[in-house]
């Protein structure tokens, strides 16, 4: 948990409610930024993905808002100094395999090791977050756009190469 001195900087909250103004900014111009000519299936993932991921950026930018409109007592604009963020370095090179291993191996597969790995690396190592959490997040996924939004995962290019339809 973050200790106290991290949690008062308002740093962190200006630059989560920047990205959050961004995210609103990207919301408000997606239906012009989408192709929504083509086909009845074939538009909605291109235009419901990033609905979906601007709405979460906005939601959790909220409360970086708030606490920007109303700061807690002795908060200051200061940066933690914590040097490099190593941890964070990992996991984003974790989550650029992660975009190519939806190619390879698919979106299923490679989102529960990215979750069981990113999970694993940042000490959540009780079975319960590490297995179960990144099962349930996969099959929420699964079912919300296969029986929700009617919109299927690629095959995997692995697949592919085996002759697997």
């Amino acid at each position: 948990m973050a200790n106290a001195e991290e949690s008062k900087s308002r740093t962190h909250d200006l630059c989560a409610a920047g990205i959050g103004a961004l995210a609103v900014i990207l919301l408000i111009s997606v239906p012009w930024q989408v192709d929504t000519s083509g086909p009845d299936p074939f538009y909605k993932g291109p235009l419901i993905f990033p609905l979906i991921v601007l709405c979460m950026m906005i939601a959790s930018s909220l409360p970086a808002f708030y606490r920007l409109a109303k700061p807690p007592k002795g908060a200051t604009w200061h940066l933690d100094g914590g040097g490099i963020p190593y941890k964070t370095i990992v996991v984003l090179c974790m989550l650029i395999a992660y975009l190519w291993g939806m190619v390879l191996i698919g979106l299923e597969v490679s989102s529960v090791m990215f979750l069981m790995g990113a999970l694993y690396y940042l000490g959540q190592r009780t079975p319960l977050k590490l297995f179960v959490l990144p099962l349930v997040v996969m099959g929420v996924m699964y079912v919300m756009f296969v029986y929700f939004l009617d919109i299927y995962f690629p095959t995997p290019l692995v697949m592919d190469w085996i002759g697997v339809e």
